[in-house]
């Protein structure tokens, strides 16, 4: 059924005007004047405008537009991938590489122009044809224009009238006529020739009308002044430069959220910055946050562990950063029509990242000097096992705390008194947790017995885990992770 909601144009120019007439510009077709398209998007369309996202890497995407709530596909530099952007009614995006104001201008009557003619066809393709279409890529070249017309679509059609139309409605004709002749009365007074007259009559119209000076030269020669033909390449000297913002991540992806146990220790395997960070033995996992292990940050009864009040308001200053963006896992884009539209059934995951950010940074440093603090004066021992049982006697240990602690049994508890006994790492390392060490004294423990942790040895990581991540949970809490993360668990004691 053909939609009832498709607009015919059978004059541009006209059409322009009646934009400018629909939206309280109706002076602006006679009389030179700016058309201030920002206003009218935001104030008269009720449309939010972003422009912090890149819409693609190589600049092909100048615009978009969402007529109602759903995800857009944008660029991510500091990923270089594509990440979603989600949005919650009528949104017009300009592409972040844009910095020439009059380039924006365009655009925004382009989009301005999609949301006036053919928001309705959308909304009775969603309605009566159960459409998942929701929004328009708005590419720079125009694939369809090698194509014969006739066999465009209506989704083609109607990106080839905004793209025309939309410097119509930043320059009426009458008007930019008007202001044409009255730029070259005043610079051929002043004695110019005519070809470098046509050079300062495009600057200065373009400056004018806020528009680019190569939309200005094609906007002339449309009107009839072929004199400006030769500044109609965007290559031309009397153009723009290319210069472009510095390209940053997205503002999409989502900053200081929660994250599980699981999931850092995930990304701990992957990732060598978040490893070498959480190694410094100064963090503990608290309410899904890893926190400097301070008073000021963090109170722990026990072995669980919560965000103070001020850390609560204050997670910048004393928490790791993990981010988490949306990424597409399939793009149903089946032809040059469908991959100009952005489409509600493209399925979305959330992938977590670890990013050395300026906050990850931050707190790194941060981290190092507390790592200092936190180190207990190691005295020289000869074995492991001395090492382990004046940390007991220090903390005043007798067999029912050894058990309950390190889930081990009481013979192990016997065995820990002889110097030389032989222990293999999962019950060194269910001592460590029992005892509360850190990293770097779990290591030293591991040393004095020949061990150590094994990179790349995924049961080995786990248990490192246990003295960065994990630091400061109680043996129940580490072996509860360990099944998760399919590592045996410690102990040998049955738990009546």
């Amino acid at each position: 059924m053909e939609n009832p909601f498709f607009h015919y144009v059978d004059d541009f120019e006209e059409e322009a005007e009646a934009f400018l007439k629909k939206y309280n510009c109706a002076d602006a077709v006679e009389n030179p004047r700016r058309i201030p398209i920002c206003e009218i998007a935001t104030r008269l369309m009720s449309l939010d405008i972003v422009e912090t996202e890149y819409l693609s890497p190589d600049d092909s995407t100048q615009g978009a537009i969402a007529f109602s709530k759903g995800t857009i596909e944008v660029y991510d530099w500091s990923s270089e991938e594509y990440t979603g952007y989600e949005v919650s009614g009528p949104t017009v995006f300009v592409d972040a590489d844009i910095i020439n104001a009059g380039r924006i201008n365009n655009t925004l009557a382009h989009e301005c122009y999609h949301w006036w003619r053919h928001r309705n066809y959308f909304n009775y393709k969603r309605i009566h044809d159960k459409s998942v279409e929701f929004g328009i890529r708005c590419n720079r070249y125009d694939k369809s224009q090698n194509q014969d017309r006739g066999k465009w679509s209506d989704v083609e059609r109607m990106e080839w009238q905004a793209r025309t139309i939309a410097p119509k409605i930043l320059m009426p004709r009458k008007a930019t006529k008007k202001k044409i002749e009255a730029l070259y009365a005043g610079f051929s007074s002043t004695g110019n020739d005519r070809a470098n007259c046509t050079k300062l009559v495009i600057a200065a119209l373009a400056d004018f009308f806020a528009v680019s000076k190569q939309s200005a030269a094609i906007r002339m020669t449309e009107l009839g002044y072929d004199d400006a033909a030769p500044f109609t390449d965007p290559n031309s000297a009397a153009n723009e430069s290319g210069k472009q913002r510095e390209r940053t991540g997205s503002k999409a992806t989502r900053h200081q959220l929660p994250i599980t146990v699981e999931d850092a220790f995930k990304l701990y395997l992957e990732n060598e910055s978040l490893r070498e960070t959480i190694d410094t033995g100064v963090f503990c996992f608290a309410d899904g946050y890893f926190v400097l292990r301070d008073s000021r940050y963090v109170q722990s009864e026990g072995t669980v562990h919560h965000l103070t009040e001020y850390a609560k308001t204050h997670l910048a200053e004393c928490t790791l950063d993990f981010s988490v963006r949306l990424v597409a896992e399939q793009y149903l884009i089946h032809d040059t029509s469908s991959y100009m539209m952005y489409r509600s059934d493209t399925v979305f995951k959330e992938e977590k990242s670890f990013d050395a950010n300026t906050q990850n940074t931050e707190i790194y440093n941060k981290a190092k000097d507390f790592e200092k603090k936190f180190q207990r004066s190691a005295a020289t021992h000869k074995t492991a096992n001395e090492l382990l049982w004046e940390y007991m006697c220090n903390d005043h240990w007798n067999t029912a705390i050894f058990i309950d602690r390190t889930n081990l049994g009481p013979m192990d508890y016997t065995r820990g008194q002889k110097p030389n006994h032989r222990f293999k790492m999962p019950a060194l390392v269910a001592m460590g947790v029992g005892l509360g060490l850190d990293l770097q004294e779990m290591e030293e423990v591991l040393g004095l017995a020949g061990l150590s942790f094994k990179k790349g040895d995924h049961e080995q990581q786990a248990y490192q885990y246990l003295f960065s991540g994990m630091y400061g949970h109680s043996i129940e809490e580490c072996n509860e992770f360990l099944e998760a993360v399919h590592v045996p668990t410690l102990g040998t004691h049955e738990r009546s």
